[in-house]
């Protein structure tokens, strides 16, 4: 065995769950609560980010998709190709391109109605979570993954 097989094969005896890795340690626990989420809400047909553009646009009412995409920190590509099944549903609606190359998205009447019959079940998952974690190890949580979701902002 040459010295770089050996390199090799030291590097691949150790996996990111080995180490403090951030990405690996947060992504995994992304997906534990979008399961915990999803699992609470699994008598529907709305998944977690679906829920949180909804509850974005009842609040702040009609949003460009880079704005809305922006809110949910993801990329306009991805937020575009992520609104439409919403749109296929009636649950939003995308209007058409504004001088600004822009499009406006708005909650319908049906998406409200789906928020309102979501809401239940995302205070569940919510207590759920907080239930799991305690109340100041929640609010922690949350201080930290808020200055953590700002971390891009500096490489602009």
């Amino acid at each position: 065995m040459n010295a770089e097989q050996s390199h090799m094969q030291q590097n691949t005896e150790y996996t990111p769950a080995d180490s403090p890795c951030n990405l690996f340690h947060l992504r995994r626990a992304a997906r534990a609560v979008s399961r915990q989420y999803g699992a609470v809400m699994k008598s529907t047909d709305a998944q977690a980010p679906q829920f949180s553009v909804l509850f974005i646009l009842s609040r702040a009412g009609a949003l460009s998709i880079t704005e809305l995409a922006s809110r949910m920190g993801m990329d306009r590509t991805s937020m575009s190709r992520n609104l439409l099944p919403m749109q296929a549903h009636g649950l939003i609606s995308v209007g058409a391109e504004g001088a600004a190359r822009a499009r406006d998205v708005s909650i319908t009447e049906a998406g409200r109605a789906a928020l309102a019959d979501l809401m239940p079940m995302w205070r569940q998952a919510q207590s759920e979570f907080v239930e799991h974690l305690g109340e100041a190890d929640t609010a922690l949580l949350i201080s930290l993954l808020e200055r953590v979701a700002t971390i891009d902002a500096r490489r602009q």
